[in-house]
């Protein structure tokens, strides 16, 4: 397994770099085929033993919406993603709290709209000035707080923090996250000589990390919902594109709108 996991790190590291130093047109026309990709094999797992048709829809619609953000032509106050991620959280409250499970199309729209709409963002944060420096910034607190929770909760974790959604988290590993984290996106934003306004910097420092770890413990939540204990075997050791961007598609939505904010 650790092998698998270390093979996996060797290759995707260096494909993570070029795509980050990709220009945005081919940033977003990735990022919109690895989003869709993930919407497919998360309606996929639901049943595999159903016609392709299902899945390919899924993913066909989620790179549809996420095209048209990108492409909407006038400025993004003016458009309505708000209303989009409201439309996403409800969709997956009503499939954590049980009101869609039983619905392929409550699945079914609830994929697009929670690798739709809450990836759209990462492409969102590349069209800024400093788009990609703030991108390194949302995979150095996304990894930080994932490696240090997982560190911490080894070496001190007694108490567990979500055990009926993911139960090896501790409190112990998930505050290690927390300060970890929340140092490596400050030390990001200082070493790229990013600049934040008024407070918004520890803002960033405190929200970052609490929204890798949602993100971590959302997707635990659809798994446990779906019966599965990966969404795909696409990355051995890892699991699937969704067990590998869960927590940044929500550290995509935070970070996109503290600088929107700011």
């Amino acid at each position: 397994m650790l092998t698998q996991r270390l093979l996996v790190a060797a290759i995707g590291l260096p494909l993570l770099a070029v795509l980050l130093l990709l220009p945005e047109p081919l940033f977003a026309a990735a990022v919109l085929l690895i989003l869709a990709a993930a919407a497919f094999e998360m309606v996929r797992a639901l049943d595999h033993t159903r016609p392709l048709a299902l899945p390919l829809s899924t993913a066909a619609a989620t790179a549809l919406l996420i095209a048209t953000v990108r492409a909407w032509p006038v400025d993004w106050p003016d458009f309505p993603l708000w209303g989009f991620l409201v439309m996403a959280v409800v969709a997956l409250g009503l499939v954590l709290s049980g009101w869609l499970v039983a619905s392929l199309g409550g699945w079914w729209l609830t994929a697009v709209l929670y690798t739709g709409v809450f990836g759209t963002h990462l492409v969102l944060i590349r069209g800024f000035a400093e788009g990609q420096s703030w991108l390194v910034v949302l995979l150095a607190a996304t990894f930080a707080t994932d490696t240090g929770a997982y560190a911490i909760g080894r070496l001190f974790g007694r108490h567990l923090f979500a055990p009926k959604i993911s139960p090896k988290k501790t409190w112990e590993g998930a505050i290690g996250g927390l300060v970890i984290g929340g140092a490596a996106a400050t030390g990001a934003v200082f070493a790229l000589d990013l600049s934040l306004s008024g407070a918004w910097l520890p803002v960033l420092a405190v929200t970052l990390p609490v929204a890798a770890i949602t993100g971590d413990l959302v997707e635990s939540a659809l798994k446990r919902r779906m019966d599965v204990k990966d969404m795909s075997h696409l990355l051995p050791g890892h699991g699937g594109l969704l067990d590998r961007l869960d927590s940044m598609l929500v550290v995509g939505v935070c970070l996109y709108w503290i600088l929107k904010w700011q």
